[in-house]
């Protein structure tokens, strides 16, 4: 069984690089507006440059809490599989633009030992456990689910419950 959620990750991105080319294209209008506006015939007053440093700092800074709250919520592209014959395995990544770090983790289904799902101040994460020798227990990072909508964060589950 494969669990992912690239749909949603994909439509994200579009989302995104609409938004990088909109505050573009509004930083690039704001100085330029009185001439666009005049080739149509429309006479404005000239901005000049305090106010329009004003109207670029406040797109500027709008557009900067925007990404920094989408950022603070940790959404991940998440695929889990149990097709390997051997492992679980576990691909996530921070859906961004740039700078994509892809984390994988490869447990093997007898070492698998346990699994838990926390729910804290609106963040959900996925912390796996893994039996070691000696009877020891491996921690893995936690992996955000806030991205998984109910029905996926289930699926994740039963998946994982059929190997606890």
């Amino acid at each position: 069984m494969v669990i992912h959620n690239e749909k949603y990750a994909s439509k994200l991105k579009i989302w995104k690089t609409f938004g990088i080319v909109g505050v573009t294209t509004i930083l690039v209008y704001i100085p330029l507006s009185s001439m666009f506006l005049r080739e149509f015939g429309i006479e404005t007053k000239q901005l000049d440059a305090w106010e329009c440093a004003l109207f670029m700092a406040a797109v500027i800074a709008i557009y900067a809490a925007f990404v920094w709250l989408r950022h603070k919520k940790r959404l991940n592209f998440i695929y889990i599989s149990d097709e390997d014959k051997q492992n679980l395995v576990f691909r996530f990544y921070h859906i961004q633009l740039l700078m994509k770090k892809c984390t994988s983790y490869k447990i093997p289904f007898d070492a698998f030992k346990k699994y838990e799902i926390v729910t804290e101040d609106k963040n959900t994460d996925l912390i796996l456990y893994q039996k070691m020798a000696k009877n020891q227990m491996a921690k893995y990072p936690p992996i955000s689910l806030n991205a998984l909508k109910e029905e996926e964060i289930q699926q994740v589950k039963d998946l994982l419950n059929q190997y606890c």
